[in-house]
């Protein structure tokens, strides 16, 4: 148990993005191909085919944002990336409860305070995938608080079934 590392990803918005991203950016090629072609009486330049692509390319990336987020925990804490920014790491000391409740999208980190952080790598869209992660994520939570009662965790949630 001292090994356990628990990972995880959005896996099905994961492969929505990219599949929305890779389209995206189709059209905008295709579109910058035709331009020149096809433009209705405008004129339309070299230049203007580039930067459509470009365009093309930064709608892409933000299509992809939401297969950005990612978890990784281990004993030390857990390491977190959201949609945008960099890792931010939680230590377990800080962490109350590792909840997912029946009516949000995403599990997420209860800190003192009633203070609460999602985690957007553990999606009930996931279903099967959320369900192991939230597994190891509370058998950590119970590895670095042996002192607390592991049902006060699991009370008011469901797993991501």
């Amino acid at each position: 148990m001292t090994d356990l590392v628990v990972t995880a990803k959005p896996i099905r918005t994961g492969r929505i993005a990219n599949a929305s991203a890779a389209f995206a950016l189709i059209v905008f090629v295709v579109v910058a191909l035709v331009m020149r072609r096809d433009n209705a009486g405008a004129y339309f330049g070299q230049t203007d085919q580039i930067f459509t692509v470009v365009i093309g390319l930064i709608v892409a990336g933000g299509l992809r944002l939401p297969a950005r987020p990612r978890v990784r925990a281990d004993l030390g804490g857990v390491h977190m990336r959201s949609y945008v920014g960099n890792w931010r790491t939680i230590p377990w000391d800080a962490v109350v409860a590792v909840e997912f409740p029946s009516n949000v999208r995403f599990a997420r980190l209860r800190l003192p305070a009633e203070e609460t952080l999602a985690i957007y790598a553990v999606q009930r869209m996931d279903r099967e995938h959320a369900v192991e992660a939230m597994r190891g994520l509370r058998t950590l939570f119970a590895a670095t608080h042996p002192d607390t009662d592991s049902a006060d965790t699991h009370a008011p949630d469901t797993d991501a079934g």
